[in-house]
């Protein structure tokens, strides 16, 4: 026999819904990282004028993903213990990672058009 507690069908939604939109928010950023690095290519000490406003955009997005990573994993944990931290992990990395994906794509992608 489980020792597991029955699972409740709203807590389930209600996961699921989380990492929807936690997906959603991970693809923003993705979006605002490649975008910020097609206009403004190049890394530099102080951002140019409308820079500024594009990291300010990823920074949002960015503690927005984590933030939806720790009400995932709170959710997470009532359902599966194994499976705690995970998004809140995936969050830190994939976040972290996501200006450093988008300087190679964009740098390739102008690599590959001759641009």
């Amino acid at each position: 026999m489980d020792n597991d507690p029955p699972k409740e069908p709203q807590v389930e939604e209600t996961l699921i819904l989380l990492k929807k939109i936690w997906v959603l928010f991970l693809i923003g950023l993705y979006a605002a990282c490649i975008y910020n690095e097609y206009i403004f290519p190049g890394l530099r000490e102080e951002p140019l004028k409308g820079e500024e406003v594009l990291i300010n955009v990823q920074r949002v997005l960015f503690f927005a993903l984590m933030a939806l990573g720790v009400l995932t994993d709170i959710v997470q944990i009532r359902i599966d213990q194994k499976k705690a931290f995970m998004f809140l992990f995936l969050s830190l990395i994939l976040g972290g990672l996501c200006n450093l994906m988008a300087i190679a794509q964009v740098g390739l992608m102008r690599m590959l058009s001759g641009g």
